[in-house]
């Protein structure tokens, strides 16, 4: 089904009518500034010139406990604890009628690895396991990855973000996808300074290049977090004409 608007205001990439954002402001349930450059990015057309909030922007410590056993579970855990710190006194009560709150769970699945890393990405300590109090800097892990895969033949292995966007506590929309690639051969074959994470050891054969060798263009276009992102894009632009209708 095509959505559309009809307000006179600036096209809508996803539409191809005139779209404007009544919500007031859109909260990103996430500490990680590259997350965010790259969400506000891949929802530029759609907030009609908004700014994507983060609790750093208020100063609020935000970093919840990531018990979900899926990606989904843990995106909709931090968007209601969002909610709940920015209703609440102690938050300022900063959250209004008519914000949303969007939240991330994302990570690498390899399939030599059994989907591992997986839910545990950002704290994945090799073989060992994972240590949440010893965050490795992306480039460690990146090498105690390919430590543990070794020469194993079967390479295959994908991006998967969950992003939730929240209208009400109770009220909530999930957009799940993936980006496929294969795990480069050792370190010598990582390559690209662009992006973060896994990405210099993720290769994109469609493209021919690692995730980190794409341009920005190319990586919201393509990626797991990108597709996923015109999904909720495509609502906010529904919900904003149902709400000028």
């Amino acid at each position: 089904m095509r959505l559309s608007c009809s307000l006179p205001r600036t096209p809508c990439y996803f539409c191809e009518k005139a779209c404007i954002m009544s919500f007031m402001n859109i909260w990103f349930a996430s500490g990680s500034a590259d997350k965010k450059k790259e969400l506000a990015a891949i929802l530029a057309d759609a907030m009609a010139g908004k700014t994507l909030l983060t609790p750093a922007d208020i100063q609020m410590d935000f970093n919840p406990e990531e018990t979900g056993g899926t990606f989904c579970e843990n995106a909709l855990l931090k968007a209601r604890e969002l909610f709940r710190r920015l209703s609440c006194e102690g938050g300022g009560r900063r959250y209004k009628k008519g914000d949303f709150i969007i939240a991330d769970d994302s990570g690498l699945c390899v399939d030599a690895l059994g989907g591992r890393p997986g839910l545990h990405s950002a704290i994945y300590a090799g073989a060992h396991g994972f240590d949440p109090d010893k965050k490795l800097a992306s480039s460690q892990r990146n090498a105690l990855l390919l430590e543990e895969l070794g020469e194993n033949p079967l390479r295959t292995a994908r991006f998967v973000c969950s992003l939730v966007l929240l209208v009400s506590e109770d009220r909530f929309y999930i957009a799940q996808e993936t980006l496929e690639g294969e795990i480069v051969g050792d370190a010598r074959q990582a390559a690209g300074t662009g992006g973060f994470g896994y990405d210099p050891i993720l290769f994109i054969p469609r493209f021919g290049k690692t995730v980190a060798e794409l341009s920005q263009g190319e990586k919201n276009f393509a990626s797991h977090r990108g597709k996923a992102g015109r999904i909720i894009s495509k609502v906010l632009c529904e919900i904003a004409a149902q709400n000028e209708s």
